[in-house]
């Protein structure tokens, strides 16, 4: 009997080792590829601007590259500090707390999608953030997690479409909604959507642009201040709602 057993674990062992060692090489190759695409594609629409920039172009001409490039730049800065922040958010002794409003963080982030909200023309619905209780955060992780939901809302939502941003109170958590009108998510999706580097065919299609780490990222942030997020999504094309649940400051 003992002998059926020690069998049994180390077959179950054996096969757990193969499987570990299949996804490692599954995630190191998805990992390769995102971040090869991820840093080509700025990269390249850097070089091409730097290439065509003429100082016999006209001035708005130049003030427009000159944007671009701005903006493509901090937006590789942007994918640095996601990947450079990962080992950070699993590291307890590397949150520092303070006392912040919830509203300045949204805010926030709003100014710094600015472009691809004014672009996709996207109606803002924002309420009740203004008497909400303050919060005791890591203020740079917490924006990072609220954000990342924030630019999901933004990339896959449709041209013209809505997003709703919206908190309450409930026990002792603020709870943050924040609703958009764009490509839902199938049955599949929901199960993997705060896994690393997974990324839905749909959001695929829709966006070549992103590493599926934002939202992984975003979660391990949100379980390390004892917060909760979790999402509805009805069916693909019906938009979905995040929630992000954190502790009221004390």
């Amino acid at each position: 009997m003992q002998t059926t057993i020690l069998f049994i674990l180390l077959i179950a062992l054996f096969i757990y080792s193969i499987k570990t060692h299949i996804d490692g090489k599954i995630i190191e190759k998805s990992f390769i590829s995102i971040v090869n695409h991820t840093f080509r594609t700025p990269l390249t629409r850097i070089k091409w601007m730097t290439d065509n920039m003429n100082p016999d172009l006209p001035r708005t001409e130049q003030i427009e590259i000159n944007k671009n490039i701005s903006n493509t730049t901090n937006h590789l800065l942007e994918i640095v500090d996601t990947l450079a922040g990962i080992q950070d958010v699993n590291n307890s002794s590397l949150y520092f707390m303070k006392t912040v409003s919830l509203r300045e963080i949204i805010e926030e982030g709003i100014a710094k999608y600015h472009n691809p909200i004014n672009e996709k023309k996207i109606h803002l619905q924002i309420s009740a953030l203004n008497s909400l209780p303050l919060l005791s955060v890591d203020t740079k992780k917490i924006s990072f997690a609220i954000h990342a939901v924030l630019e999901n809302a933004i990339r896959y939502s449709q041209t013209e479409g809505t997003i709703s941003i919206g908190a309450k109170v409930e026990d002792s958590n603020i709870v943050l909604a924040i609703e958009d009108s764009g490509i839902g998510m199938k049955w599949k999706d929901k199960r993997n959507v705060f896994k690393r580097f997974y990324r839905s065919a749909a959001a695929v299609k829709m966006n070549t642009d992103g590493m599926g780490l934002s939202l992984y990222v975003a979660k391990n942030i949100i379980d390390h201040h004892y917060g909760k997020i979790n999402f509805q999504s009805k069916d693909p094309n019906n938009g979905t709602i995040f929630y992000i649940s954190l502790p009221i400051s004390k």
